[in-house]
């Protein structure tokens, strides 16, 4: 058997319902944190369910910015 390369990808995207704040510039903040942490479980849940879900490894939230 062969193993499949794995390919990291970036997502972009507005959450219109989350204000911003300086908060979530900081990665060591507890609200970045529990945003990151609900951004996870959901971006994981919806690409578990997509055509990619077989060979996807998971996401990471790396930042939050004002859009």
């Amino acid at each position: 058997t062969t193993t499949a390369a794995l390919e990291r990808f970036t997502v972009n995207f507005t959450i219109m319902n989350l204000p911003y704040t300086s908060d979530l510039e900081n990665p060591d903040s507890a609200k970045f944190r529990a945003t990151q942490r609900v951004m996870n479980t959901l971006l994981d849940s919806l690409l578990k369910e997509s055509r990619i879900g077989p060979d996807f490894q998971g996401c990471v939230t790396t930042a939050f910015r004002y859009g």
